[in-house]
This record gives structure tokens, C-alpha cells and sequence, in this order.
């Protein structure tokens, strides 16, 4: 079957007994207080971290079984944090993204060139192609570290928290593009805080305590019992265009 998916992963840290699979064409939303192990989670997933107990799989192999550079052309991993070039200017980063398609000799081709100037337009990042990664706000930074995975032209994306440090107008522009990833036959799972923004994508899972509470449409899952028990009697669902819409009363 194709697609990413964990198999009663157990460990690192807190993560007991986990199976989430990321399906081909869709974005799927990963919501949870602090400390649930939705990094912990998407790490293992990108094989970064490896579990105790239970595997990973890609497109239907273990995801131990490929090299770092097969892993790379189908597999995206934008971390929340952590070192970046911050003497490189844009481009030079984005194009980072494509090393695991560079032949033995390492030579950018057409394909290379395009792959690279899609990334830099579908993020708008191409604004400020010229500068330095280290002259950058957080938003425009987060956007060019979105285009460095883009340009790998993967077919699953794995994001935590893509969002952090944009302003309304650029988070609206993030989720419009990964909605549009999917419709483009990717695999998106993001790590998110926000419900309303996950409440946006196609599926969205639960964690607390290391483990899914739940997983489903967001309409069967952004409950009131629910994200109540996650953030206390406060919170609030109503419903708006046939969506979710979480609030806190008062």
C-alpha cells in the first residue's frame, strides 16, 4: 500500500503504542497540548529518530531500508527548529532541497532549475532570493525553509508547525498551499497548535500522553468533550460553513 505509516511505534521518550498512516493526496493534521509527542512522533516518521518497538514504513518498505539519499527524493522534513545556514543567501538554501536528486558529480540540470524556482514562487520566498538566510525576519525565514523542502519534490511532506512566526496573511497563504499539495497528489502531515487551522485539512489526529486519542475528519473529532479534556472547560465548538470553529468562552 502506498503511503507513510508508523505501526505501533513505542519510544523514543513517550511515545506508547502509536499507528498513523498519511495517505497520497491528502493533509493530515496533528493537534495536541505541549509534551503530547507530536514532534517526537514526526521525527520517528521522517526517520530521524528510531523507535523502540514498531516500524515505519514508506510506500510499503521499511523506512530503515533506504538510504538517506532514496529517502530524501520521497520524503520532506521541516523541523520546528534547529542550525540553518544563516550565511547562505535564499536561493543557495532552497536549492539544498535537491541534493538527494544531484547525480555522482553533483550538476543542477532543467529540472533542477524548475524544481528550485517553483519552490521559491509557491512559498513567495522569491521576494528576497538574494538575501542572506541570516538578514531575515522569522516569517520570511519560515518560508524559505518551506521552499527548501518544496524543491525536493517529495511526495510526502512532513512539517512542525509550518506556521510559526508568519502573520495572519502568510499562515492563510501556508494552508491554502498545503491544501493545494495534497490536491497535487502529496502526502502533507503538519504539526499544528492551532485547531482552527487544523480543522482546515482533510483528516486530523489527537495526541495526549504519547498516544492518539483520536483520529478522523475534523468534524468527527474537533469535539467539545474532546478539547475540553485537552484545554480545559473553556473551550468551545461551533460550527461555521461546515466546519469547526474552536473558541474560548469568556
Amino acid at each position: 500500500m502506498a503511503g507513510l505509516e508508523a505501526r505501533g511505534i513505542v519510544g523514543p521518550f513517550a511515545l506508547r503504542g502509536v499507528d498513523l498512516a498519511l495517505r497520497p493526496g491528502e493533509w493530515l493534521s496533528l493537534l495536541g497540548p505541549n509534551g503530547s509527542g507530536k514532534t517526537t512522533l514526526l521525527r520517528v516518521m521522517a526517520g530521524l529518530l528510531r523507535p523502540k518497538a514498531g516500524e515505519v514504513f514508506l510506500e510499503g518498505r521499511p523506512l530503515r531500508a533506504y538510504g538517506s539519499y532514496g529517502r530524501g527524493r520521497l520524503l520532506a522534513y521541516l523541523p520546528q527548529n534547529g542550525p540553518y545556514p544563516e550565511g547562505l543567501l535564499v536561493e543557495e538554501v532552497v536549492r539544498l532541497g535537491r541534493l538527494p536528486h544531484l547525480g555522482l558529480w553533483g550538476r543542477e540540470g532543467r529540472e533542477d532549475e524548475e524544481a528550485v524556482e517553483w519552490a521559491l514562487e509557491a512559498t513567495g520566498a522569491a521576494a528576497f532570493r538574494g538575501r542572506l538566510l541570516g538578514t531575515l525576519s522569522g516569517g520570511e525565514r519560515q518560508r524559505v525553509l518551506l521552499a527548501r523542502a518544496l524543491a525536493a519534490r517529495p511526495r510526502y511532506l512532513l512539517l512542525d508547525e509550518p506556521t510559526t512566526f508568519l502573520d495572519l496573511e502568510h499562515q492563510a497563504g501556508v494552508v491554502a498551499l498545503l491544501r493545494r499539495l495534497a490536491g497535487m497528489g502529496l502526502g502533507v502531515l503538519s504539526v499544528l497548535h492551532d485547531p482552527n487551522q487544523a480543522a482546515l485539512a482533510h483528516r486530523v489526529a489527537v495526541m495526549q500522553g504519547g498516544r492518539l486519542l483520536a483520529q478522523g475528519s475534523p468534524e468527527a473529532v474537533l469535539t467539545e468533550p474532546l478539547l475540553q479534556g485537552l484545554y480545559g472547560p473553556g473551550v468551545r465548538v461551533a460550527r461555521m460553513a461546515g466546519r469547526p470553529h474552536v473558541y474560548l468562552d469568556g
